[in-house]
């Protein structure tokens, strides 16, 4: 079965796009596409970020802020609220 790009972007979303902004500038994709591809990476960041703190190379802490930025551009933009229950917004807890 062949992924679409969507299908590519949300399950490895460094596979399509080089940063989280350049997931609110692709065009095809709707707001809700955007969301949920920003939150697989959000979580992958997480991941990683938790890894780094375990003295595991990741370098994500970095990436996960660029993330909460760019979750936090697409509610701006769509007036949506992007962040589930029990999530901070752009905040990054150790």
């Amino acid at each position: 079965m062949i992924m679409s790009e969507y299908e590519r972007a949300l399950h490895d979303p460094r596979a399509v796009f080089g940063e989280p902004k350049e997931v609110l500038a692709a065009r095809d994709l709707t707001a809700d596409q955007k969301h949920a591809i920003l939150e697989s990476w959000r979580h992958d960041a997480l991941r990683l970020s938790a890894s780094e703190g375990e003295n595991m190379a990741g370098g994500e802490e970095a990436m996960l802020q660029r993330v909460c930025d760019a979750l936090r551009e697409l509610e701006r933009q769509t007036g949506a609220k992007p962040w589930r229950e029990g999530t901070v917004p752009g905040r990054i807890i150790r």
